[in-house]
């Protein structure tokens, strides 16, 4: 009997390691749809009233800007009353993006976007010389919009010939069109610690009634050669902004090796091949359970900032995911 048990109980241990070595590697060449559904199209943008008075035309020209696109990500849906996990690098300021630093947008920030759009549209529609017969000089660039609108918008200001009537940051998140859901504003409720690099944000939507399909979080760190799958929006990805839903693509890989930054956050490296859109989309296990979002790995010490710049995947744990959760009290579902 006792000789019985015993192989009973070898038998059951052999079971339980085989199936934990089967789950952690099983290949990743399935699409949930359940997965796919619970992630979202992120746009961080501004709004804003500006006139703008052109002496040369003699005109004045008020801009109603209802929502000026910045920056685009993706995001992962993890509790059912609306509750949206992003990277921070996608909803903050991307003039900071430019110099891998995080920071949220000041006021300051947002009023100039603002400013800069309806410039834009100004220069596009209306004067594209403005610039030129402002500053005198016919050598005033044409050809770059993006420098010629910032010029233009800073002769405007110096001659007092801009005035913004309005300004607002605006989050708007796309859901999937298996959900049927029309896009929703969402609200920026916090973000990760910019001063480590924390390149996580929470947002909130207001579902009106209806339950969103979270994603369970899981609580472990992952493993080295763990097989994983990332959904998200690369931004070869066609998504206009006159589209009501969207679709997320996926890339798959496995966990190659652990990096930390001069802060002790723990990234973790794949070999899946990501582009810029997929960040802040969730990172998958065979189970589908989040153990972490995809991020741009924000970090100015030099040869880390290298090793992230790579075309491989880099993500957050989890377990950041987890606790900026729980410091704004959020119920997720964590395995």
């Amino acid at each position: 009997m006792k000789n019985t048990l015993t192989l009973v109980l070898i038998l059951l241990a052999v079971f339980v390691t085989y199936e934990a070595f089967f789950i952690d590697n099983t290949p990743l060449n399935y699409f949930s749809p359940k997965s796919a559904s619970s992630t979202v199209y992120v746009e961080n943008g501004v709004s804003g009233i500006v006139t703008i008075t052109d002496p040369s035309l003699h005109k004045t020209v008020w801009f109603n800007i209802s929502f000026y696109p910045l920056e685009t990500g993706s995001g992962v849906i993890v509790s059912k009353n609306g509750y949206i996990i992003t990277a921070f690098h996608v909803i903050g300021d991307p003039e900071s993006n430019t110099i891998n630093v995080l920071k949220t947008m000041s006021d300051e920030d947002i009023k100039t976007y603002v400013e800069q759009a309806a410039v834009s549209t100004y220069l596009s529609n209306y004067n594209p010389q403005l610039g030129a017969e402002l500053s005198g000089n016919d050598m005033v660039s044409q050809s770059n919009l993006s420098a010629n609108t910032r010029a233009t918008t800073d002769l405007l200001i110096q001659n007092n010939l801009i005035s913004v009537k309005y300004y607002k940051q605006v989050i708007k998140v796309k859901f999937p069109s298996s959900t049927g859901i029309k896009p929703l504003n969402a609200q920026l409720v916090d973000v990760g610690n910019s001063r480590s690099d924390n390149d996580v944000a929470l947002l909130k939507v207001n579902p009106a009634g209806r339950n969103l399909p979270a994603l369970k979080i899981n609580s472990h760190d992952p493993k080295n050669g763990e097989n994983i799958r990332i959904y998200g929006y690369p931004a070869d990805s066609n998504v206009t902004q006159s589209q009501l839903s969207v679709n997320p693509s996926t890339t798959t890989g496995s966990l190659i090796s652990e990096v930390r930054n001069s802060h002790d956050i723990l990234y973790y490296k794949t070999n899946a091949s990501t582009f810029p859109g997929y960040s802040g989309g969730p990172v998958l296990n065979s189970k589908n359970e989040v153990i972490g979002i995809l991020i741009y790995g924000v970090q100015s010490k030099g040869s880390f900032l290298q090793q992230i710049k790579s075309r491989y995947g880099l993500f957050l744990s989890s377990n950041y995911i987890i606790q900026i959760c729980r410091e704004n009290e959020v119920p997720i579902d964590i395995t």
